[in-house]
Protein backbone atom coordinates (compact mmCIF):
# COMPACT_ATOMS: atom_id res chain seq x y z
CA UNK A 1 0.00 0.00 0.00
CA UNK A 2 2.62 2.56 1.04
CA UNK A 3 5.34 1.19 -1.28
CA UNK A 4 3.33 1.30 -4.49
CA UNK A 5 4.03 4.95 -5.28
CA UNK A 6 1.20 6.43 -3.21
CA UNK A 7 1.70 9.52 -1.10
CA UNK A 8 2.01 9.11 2.68
CA UNK A 9 -1.47 10.61 3.11
CA UNK A 10 -2.94 8.09 0.67
CA UNK A 11 -1.13 5.26 2.48
CA UNK A 12 -2.84 6.31 5.73
CA UNK A 13 -6.33 6.54 4.22
CA UNK A 14 -7.38 2.91 4.84
CA UNK A 15 -6.00 2.83 8.40
CA UNK A 16 -7.80 6.10 9.13
CA UNK A 17 -11.11 4.66 7.91
CA UNK A 18 -10.55 1.56 10.05
CA UNK A 19 -9.99 3.81 13.06
CA UNK A 20 -13.17 5.75 12.14
CA UNK A 21 -15.14 2.50 11.97
CA UNK A 22 -13.75 1.37 15.32
CA UNK A 23 -14.44 4.71 17.04
CA UNK A 24 -17.88 4.95 15.43
CA UNK A 25 -18.97 1.55 16.70
CA UNK A 26 -17.73 2.34 20.21
CA UNK A 27 -19.60 5.65 20.24
CA UNK A 28 -22.72 4.09 18.71
CA UNK A 29 -22.66 1.28 21.25
CA UNK A 30 -22.34 3.72 24.14
CA UNK A 31 -25.30 5.73 22.85
CA UNK A 32 -27.34 2.58 22.31
CA UNK A 33 -26.61 1.34 25.83
CA UNK A 34 -27.55 4.68 27.37
CA UNK A 35 -30.74 4.78 25.30
CA UNK A 36 -31.56 1.21 26.23
CA UNK A 37 -31.18 1.89 29.94
CA UNK A 38 -33.24 5.08 29.64
CA UNK A 39 -36.15 3.48 27.79
CA UNK A 40 -36.31 -0.17 28.85
CA UNK A 41 -37.39 -0.94 32.44
CA UNK A 42 -37.13 -4.74 32.13
CA UNK A 43 -33.64 -6.06 33.00
CA UNK A 44 -34.14 -9.31 31.04
CA UNK A 45 -34.94 -7.39 27.86
CA UNK A 46 -31.91 -5.17 28.42
CA UNK A 47 -29.61 -8.18 28.74
CA UNK A 48 -31.19 -9.82 25.69
CA UNK A 49 -30.42 -6.72 23.63
CA UNK A 50 -26.99 -6.01 25.13
CA UNK A 51 -25.50 -9.38 24.25
CA UNK A 52 -25.86 -9.13 20.44
CA UNK A 53 -24.92 -5.44 20.51
CA UNK A 54 -21.75 -6.25 22.44
CA UNK A 55 -20.94 -9.13 20.12
CA UNK A 56 -21.20 -6.96 16.99
CA UNK A 57 -19.22 -4.11 18.55
CA UNK A 58 -16.55 -6.51 19.81
CA UNK A 59 -16.00 -8.19 16.45
CA UNK A 60 -15.92 -4.87 14.58
CA UNK A 61 -13.34 -3.61 17.09
CA UNK A 62 -11.28 -6.80 16.75
CA UNK A 63 -11.42 -6.66 12.94
CA UNK A 64 -10.43 -2.97 12.88
CA UNK A 65 -7.54 -3.53 15.31
CA UNK A 66 -6.24 -6.56 13.43
CA UNK A 67 -6.57 -4.63 10.17
CA UNK A 68 -4.57 -1.74 11.62
CA UNK A 69 -1.90 -4.12 12.87
CA UNK A 70 -1.72 -5.89 9.51
CA UNK A 71 -1.45 -2.62 7.58
CA UNK A 72 1.14 -1.16 9.94
CA UNK A 73 4.01 -3.08 8.37
CA UNK A 74 4.48 -3.83 4.70
CA UNK A 75 5.38 -7.35 3.73
CA UNK A 76 9.11 -7.97 4.22
CA UNK A 77 9.61 -4.47 5.68
CA UNK A 78 11.93 -3.96 8.63
CA UNK A 79 10.02 -1.02 10.10
CA UNK A 80 6.43 0.08 10.50
CA UNK A 81 4.68 2.36 8.06
CA UNK A 82 5.17 6.08 8.73
CA UNK A 83 1.60 6.45 10.04
CA UNK A 84 2.15 3.59 12.53
CA UNK A 85 5.06 5.21 14.36
CA UNK A 86 4.82 6.20 18.00
CA UNK A 87 2.10 5.15 20.39
CA UNK A 88 -0.53 4.25 17.78
CA UNK A 89 0.20 0.52 17.90
CA UNK A 90 0.00 0.58 21.71
CA UNK A 91 -3.50 2.06 21.43
CA UNK A 92 -4.47 -0.57 18.86
CA UNK A 93 -3.15 -3.43 21.02
CA UNK A 94 -4.91 -1.91 24.04
CA UNK A 95 -8.14 -1.75 22.06
CA UNK A 96 -7.79 -5.36 20.99
CA UNK A 97 -7.20 -6.58 24.54
CA UNK A 98 -9.99 -4.48 26.07
CA UNK A 99 -12.50 -5.57 23.40
CA UNK A 100 -11.87 -9.23 24.19
CA UNK A 101 -11.88 -8.65 27.96
CA UNK A 102 -15.08 -6.63 27.80
CA UNK A 103 -17.14 -9.11 25.82
CA UNK A 104 -15.74 -12.42 27.00
CA UNK A 105 -14.58 -11.57 30.53
CA UNK A 106 -16.49 -8.80 32.25
CA UNK A 107 -19.81 -8.61 30.36
CA UNK A 108 -21.01 -12.13 31.30
CA UNK A 109 -20.21 -11.46 34.97
CA UNK A 110 -21.98 -8.11 34.84
CA UNK A 111 -25.08 -9.55 33.18
CA UNK A 112 -25.24 -12.34 35.75
CA UNK A 113 -24.78 -10.03 38.74
CA UNK A 114 -26.15 -6.68 37.61
CA UNK A 115 -26.46 -5.26 41.10
CA UNK A 116 -22.90 -6.09 42.25
CA UNK A 117 -20.51 -3.14 42.32
CA UNK A 118 -17.29 -4.83 41.23
CA UNK A 119 -18.56 -5.98 37.79
CA UNK A 120 -20.09 -2.52 37.25
CA UNK A 121 -16.79 -0.80 38.00
CA UNK A 122 -14.86 -3.28 35.85
CA UNK A 123 -17.31 -2.81 32.99
CA UNK A 124 -17.18 0.98 33.21
CA UNK A 125 -13.39 1.07 33.51
CA UNK A 126 -12.78 -1.26 30.58
CA UNK A 127 -15.39 0.49 28.45
CA UNK A 128 -13.74 3.86 29.09
CA UNK A 129 -10.30 2.39 28.41
CA UNK A 130 -11.50 0.77 25.17
CA UNK A 131 -13.16 3.97 24.00
CA UNK A 132 -10.03 5.91 24.93
CA UNK A 133 -7.86 3.56 22.87
CA UNK A 134 -10.18 3.96 19.88
CA UNK A 135 -10.19 7.75 20.20
CA UNK A 136 -6.42 8.00 20.64
CA UNK A 137 -5.77 5.74 17.63
CA UNK A 138 -8.15 7.82 15.52
CA UNK A 139 -6.53 11.04 16.74
CA UNK A 140 -3.02 9.80 15.87
CA UNK A 141 -4.12 8.90 12.35
CA UNK A 142 -6.04 12.17 11.99
CA UNK A 143 -2.96 14.18 12.98
CA UNK A 144 -0.79 12.17 10.60
CA UNK A 145 -3.17 12.75 7.69
CA UNK A 146 -3.46 16.43 8.57
CA UNK A 147 0.33 16.95 8.57
CA UNK A 148 1.08 15.04 5.35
Amino acid sequence: MGGSGHSPAAAARTPWWLACLWLGTVAGSLLAVVGLFATEPNWHRITAQLQPLSLVQTWISIAACIGLLALSRRKHAETEEAWAQGALLIYVLGGLVTAVLLHYGVLPQWLARAHAWLPRLQMLGLLLLHGGCAWLAWRCLYRYRKHT
